[in-house]
Parts: structure tokens; C-alpha cells; sequence
């Protein structure tokens, strides 16, 4: 699907360099847009233009990108020391912690300098568009717009709007996402975790349950679920899933398992207790498993060669479907 000229968006502003913001900027800078950031680090921020270098490096030998198309990224790349930098941009990403108030307050902040028809889409994993508006100035010009890491890889996106959301807005933000190469998942009203979250956060609390039951270690549950789900989940989903292996089965199985998985409200002890340690995963080698600092650098090097390579297998076939009038 091609982009629409009328909406396209050029240049991003982008408050916020983390995780989730350096790979934002990644994928926009692999795209030809150019990229405007904030970050009230400026350690954090000169972090990511390494970060970023590394990335274009990467697309390159990986053949995802020529490299003339992609050689120009550090003139397109401006970090500011203040909001008010964003001032000219016509798009501006949030992507700061899941923090409610220190949104709110850079929202006030941010629409204090941008135009008023400039759009904000935040890259929150949680929280729903309407406590996101509820003190801004021009709620229309709100959208949530959800990544997935590694961004500049994925085809992941989604999109949330409600009634108080402008129709530019959404055709702003969906013509970003499909000019980065996304497939925009569009919800039908806005409700806390979306999508993808609200799937993988009750995946993760029952792995939890079973863990802290003793039913299995970590690297068992690990085995079984990549092993069965992990298979097929990628190119079938679960509506299709259910309908390739037999639905019956499943209303079966329903109604005898459902009475028995976990249904918690709040934090798995576990989680608690290693979060309270310090534990961050391969980030300092703490996690549900050990590392040094080699495995846990395999680990991450793995998981993005991977994710390369598992795209190219989807859309490899994902066309054989299309070729077979089986897949829109």
C-alpha cells in the first residue's frame, strides 16, 4: 500500500531516546525521514547516535537497505536540549517511561511550542488515549501509536483513536507507519494494553504461575511454549490457528482448563522479588537465567539476526498464500 502525499510526514520529532525511542529513530532514519529528538539526558542521547550507527551498519550488510539510501542518517539526525526544538516539527513521537504524570507534564510542555494541528502519537504499552488527552490542550491531536522492538525490523504497529481523536490525526499516523514498512493494526475503541500486550501480559502471568507453582523451572516452560506456540504463531495467529487445527477441540478443552488458569490481579511475586533485587536480564546479566556478559551479548546479538530471519520467512510465505488468492 503506498503512501498518501497529502498526509505523508517528513520530519519526526521524538521526545524520548531509550530502548524504545533509539529504535523508533532507527527505523524513521532507515525510511528517509528526518528525526528531531529530545532527551532531558544528553549522556542518553549521544548513546543513541551510536546506537544508530550501529543500526545503519547493520541494515546495510543485512541487505535490508541500500546504503546510499541510508548514508545521509547523521544529517538527518538532530538531537535538541530543549522541547522547544520540536517547535517546527508536524509529528512528534512520544516514547518516554511509562510514567502517566511525567507524560502529562511533557504534553503541557510540548504543546506549549508546536503547532496546533501538529500531531502527538505516544509509544505507550499501556495506558489508554483517554487518560493520555485528559489535560491537553488540543486532545484531537492524540493518537496512540505502538511499536515493537526491534522497530527498525518489525512490521508491527498499532494504532488507537477514540471519539475525541481527528480523522488528520489518524491519517497522519497511519501514513508514517506504512511509509516504515508497517502493517497498522487499527483498534476499534481504546482500552489499556491494546492488542499484542494485553495477549503477551496474560501468556506472561500464567508462565509466572506455573514458575512459582513449581510445576517447571524457567527453562522448561521456556522450551515448551517456544517449541508448540512459537512455531505458529508468527505466520497463523490464534483465530487462525484454531481454525487449521480444529475448533471443537478447543471449546473442549475450554471449558475444563479455563476454571483452572491463573486470573491474578496484581505482580507475580516473582517478578516482584527479582525487580526489588535489581535484576534487569541481559541488561546487567541479572534475569531468570544466568549470564556473563558474553552470553548475554549472544543472546541479544541472536534475537536481532533472528528477527531478520524470521521477517524474510513470513514475507516469503505470506506471498505464496497471496499468489493463492488465500491471504489479503
Amino acid at each position: 500500500m503506498r503512501e498518501n502525499s497529502e498526509v505523508s510526514v517528513d520530519t519526526v520529532g521524538l521526545l524520548g531516546l531509550g530502548l524504545m525511542g533509539r529504535g523508533i529513530a532507527a527505523c524513521l532514519l532507515c525510511h528517509g525521514r528526518k528525526v528531531v529528538a529530545y532527551n532531558r539526558s544528553r549522556g542518553r542521547a549521544e548513546k543513541a547516535r551510536a546506537f544508530l550507527a550501529g543500526v545503519i551498519e547493520e541494515v546495510v550488510r543485512r541487505g535490508a537497505f541500500p546504503a546510499d539510501a541510508v548514508a545521509d542518517w547523521a544529517e538527518r539526525f538532530t538531537v535538541v536540549d530543549a522541547i522547544s526544538g520540536l517547535a517546527e516539527c508536524p509529528f512528534v513521537v512520544e516514547s518516554v517511561k511509562e510514567d502517566i504524570a511525567l507524560k502529562r507534564r511533557l504534553y503541557a510542555e510540548l504543546e506549549k511550542q508546536i503547532a496546533a494541528d501538529a500531531v502527538i502519537a505516544s509509544n505507550t504499552s499501556s495506558f489508554p488515549l483517554t487518560l493520555l488527552q485528559a489535560e491537553s490542550v488540543h486532545p484531537a491531536r492524540f493518537v496512540v501509536m505502538h511499536w515493537a522492538e526491534p522497530t527498525w525490523i518489525t512490521r508491527f504497529m498499532e494504532i488507537v483513536r477514540n471519539e475525541r481523536t481527528s480523522e488528520e490525526a489518524v491519517a497522519r499516523t497511519r501514513a508514517l507507519g506504512l511509509a516504515c514498512g508497517k502493517q497498522p493494526s487499527f483498534l476499534n475503541f481504546d482500552i489499556r494494553g491494546f492488542i499484542a500486550n494485553r495477549l503477551m501480559y496474560a501468556m506472561i502471568r500464567e508462565a509466572c504461575h506455573l514458575y512459582e507453582l513449581g510445576v517447571a523451572d524457567a527453562a522448561t516452560i521456556d522450551r515448551s511454549f517456544r517449541n508448540d506456540t512459537g512455531w505458529w504463531a508468527t505466520l497463523a495467529g490464534p483465530f487462525r490457528w484454531m481454525d487449521l487445527t480444529g475448533l471443537e477441540a478447543y471449546g473442549l478443552v475450554m471449558e475444563g482448563l479455563l476454571p483452572e488458569l491463573c486470573n491474578r490481579k496484581s505482580v507475580p511475586e516473582i517478578m516482584k522479588k527479582m525487580i526489588a533485587e535489581g535484576a534487569q536480564g541481559t541488561a546487567n546479566c541479572r534475569g531468570f537465567y544466568e549470564y556473563d556478559e558474553r552470553t548475554a551479548k549472544a543472546w541479544e546479538r541472536t534475537w536481532i539476526e533472528f528477527t531478520y530471519d524470521i521477517r524474510d520467512l513470513i514475507i516469503k510465505h505470506e506471498s505464496r498464500l497471496r499468489d493463492a488468492g488465500a491471504l489479503e
